[in-house]
C-alpha cells in the first residue's frame, strides 16, 4: 500500500498541463474544428455526441486529480488519452471538410503524445510509478547507488538506504525504517564523481510487495543551480547503467 500523495502540490509544469485537462470540454472543440474544418453541422454533432462528453469528463477528472496528486489520475488520463484518440478519428470521418485529414490526425496524434511523455516523466519519480520492476524487487543485487538519508532519529543522524530511482524531481530509496509523511530529510549522494546534499520531502511511504520493496518516495526541494546540474548527471549516469544492466533501450529523465 502506498501512503496517500493527496496533500502534496503538483510541479508548476504538470500544473499547467492540468488547466489544459480541466478546460477539454472548450479547448478540444475549438481546436478540432479549426484543424479539422468542421462546419456549422460538425460543431453542433461533436456538442451532441454523448462520448464527447464522457471523454470531457474523464479529461477533467484527471485534471484535478493529477494536481492533488491522485494515485487513480493516472489511469483516468490514460483512459482519457485512449478515448480522445477514438474521438478524434470520429470526427474526421463524421465531421471534418478538411482534404488533408491524415496530416490533422497526425498532428493531434502528436499533440497526445507529448502531452502524455509530459505527464509520465512529472509524475514518474517520486510520485506514483518509479522504474522498478516487480521481479527485481526481492533482489539484493538490482542497480543502485548508495545514499545517506540524514535525519535525526537515525544512528549518529544517518540512515544507510539505497537509491533504486532518481530523476530531478525526487528519488525512490530503499530503506527498512518508516517516515512520517511530508516529513523533511536530506539526501546525500556520492556517485559518479559527484557529490550532492538534497533537501527533500517525504511523500509516500512504499511497503515491501510484489510491486515495490519497502522504501520511502522523496520530492526533493528547491535546488540551487550548480545542485540541479550535479543531479541530472547522476540521474542520467544512474539510468543509463540501469539500462545497460537490463539490457534495455536507455531512455534519459
Amino acid at each position: 500500500m502506498l501512503q496517500n500523495i493527496g496533500s502534496m502540490k503538483c510541479s508548476r509544469t504538470l500544473w499547467v498541463a492540468t488547466l489544459f485537462m480541466i478546460a477539454f470540454p472548450l479547448v478540444y472543440p475549438s481546436f478540432t474544428a479549426m484543424l479539422f474544418q468542421f462546419g456549422s453541422k460538425g460543431v453542433v454533432s461533436l456538442g451532441l455526441s454523448p462520448f464527447f462528453y464522457l471523454t470531457s469528463a474523464l479529461w477533467v477528472a484527471s485534471g484535478i486529480g493529477i494536481q492533488t496528486l491522485r494515485h487513480w489520475s493516472w489511469y483516468t488520463f490514460g483512459v482519457a488519452e485512449a478515448l480522445t484518440v477514438y474521438l478524434n478519428a470520429w470526427s474526421l470521418v463524421a465531421n471534418s471538410e478538411s482534404e488533408y485529414k491524415v496530416f490533422a490526425f497526425g498532428v493531434i496524434l502528436l499533440v497526445q503524445y507529448l502531452a502524455f511523455k509530459l505527464v509520465a516523466r512529472e509524475l514518474r519519480v517520486p510520485y506514483l510509478f518509479p522504474r522498478i520492476k516487480w521481479w527485481e524487487s526481492g533482489i539484493a543485487g538490482m542497480h543502485h547507488v548508495q545514499a545517506r538519508i540524514l535525519h535525526p532519529r537515525g544512528p549518529e543522524g544517518v540512515f544507510e538506504a539505497q537509491l533504486l530511482d532518481v530523476s530531478p524531481k525526487g528519488c525512490f530509496l530503499k530503506i527498512p525504517v518508516d517516515f512520517g509523511f511530508g516529513e523533511a530529510v536530506r539526501i546525500r549522494v556520492a556517485a559518479y564523481e559527484q557529490e550532492i546534499d538534497l533537501p527533500g520531502t517525504i511523500v509516500w511511504n512504499a511497503k515491501s510487495s510484489v510491486t515495490h520493496p519497502k522504501g520511502i518516495g522523496v520530492q526533493f526541494g528547491v535546488l540551487e543551480r550548480a545542485q540541479r546540474r550535479k543531479l541530472r548527471q547522476i540521474a542520467k549516469q544512474f539510468n543509463q547503467e540501469k539500462a545497460l544492466t537490463r539490457g534495455l533501450p536507455v531512455i534519459s529523465s
